[in-house]
């Protein structure tokens, strides 16, 4: 388990390989990052704020697990 909190981060596929908008993995990958490691969550949640702005559907599916 521990090899997991510290590394979960480097599994997480990044918005910009998206196929068809579908960011449901995505989300997905973050909701158990954020169980996992939060610290690193944070840290990549504020990356993404910035690097995807842009991104609606991302931030939908992130909503609809209830992170953001």
């Amino acid at each position: 388990m521990a090899y997991w909190k510290a590394n979960l981060y480097k599994f997480v596929p990044k918005p910009e390989m998206a196929q068809n908008s579908d960011y449901t993995h995505h989300a997905e990958w973050m909701a158990a990052m954020n169980e996992l490691a939060p610290q690193d969550y944070q840290t990549l949640l504020q990356q993404w704020k910035v690097t995807h702005q842009r991104r609606r559907n991302l931030w939908k599916a992130m909503a609809n697990l209830g992170l953001g």
